[in-house]
């Protein structure tokens, strides 16, 4: 047996863990890379959880995995994610990455729906006077998808308008994190994405 089995599994979840938790780390800027070592891979108790990782899954899956469990829960921990929820989370999120435009066009006619209801334009989704924008209402009340505000701030930017506007609010200071350490995995067409806004919004 290799000692060493599960340390590319471990390499790559310090990195993604270090890429959402912290803000001078890039997982693409470092390409993964850590100052992570093998001895000390080998001090740890839950080692065998990354060889069982890495075992079950690619390098580009583990990618994968982590990103989608840091995304579900930042607080993951090794054993946490050697479990049947967190595989099941991984298979989830990738369906939804499949199939991603068809969920971004889904949730634009959801929220185009709120804007007709509520009688207002597009632009309010956006606005904050004095209070959270009904988009991210919208997504805090699981009506839209993380993916969606990420994909809707690639084409319109409106993240750091509301960075000004919410400057000292905490559930958007949260969220606005997320989003950005989370944009750099979701690799779209911006063309293609805003055609669908336009096309669901006319």
């Amino acid at each position: 047996m290799d000692i060493y089995e599960g340390f590319a599994a471990y390499q790559t979840y310090v990195a993604i863990r270090n890429h959402f938790k912290q803000d001078s780390y890039d997982f693409f800027r470092y390409n993964g890379k850590t100052r992570v070592g093998q001895e000390s891979f080998l001090k740890r108790n839950d080692k065998y959880f990354f060889a069982k990782l890495q075992r079950k899954l690619s390098s580009s899956e583990l990618v994968g995995f982590f990103v989608s469990n840091f995304i579900a829960d930042d607080s993951n921990w090794s054993g946490s994610l050697v479990t049947e929820n967190s595989m099941s989370v991984y298979k989830q999120w990738l369906s939804k990455i499949q199939s991603l435009s068809y969920i971004f066009e889904q949730d634009c006619r959801t929220l185009k729906e709120a804007v007709d209801y509520s009688g207002k334009s597009f632009d309010n989704l956006f606005i904050a006077d004095g209070t959270h924008p009904k988009l991210l209402r919208m997504y805090l009340g699981k009506s839209i998808n993380l993916e969606t505000m990420v994909i809707i701030d690639q084409i319109l930017h409106y993240s750091k308008r509301w960075s000004k506007d919410l400057d000292d609010d905490i559930i958007w200071s949260n969220v606005r994190r997320q989003i950005d350490k989370y944009s750099s995995f979701v690799q779209v067409d911006k063309g293609k994405y805003k055609a669908i806004m336009q096309t669901t919004f006319i």
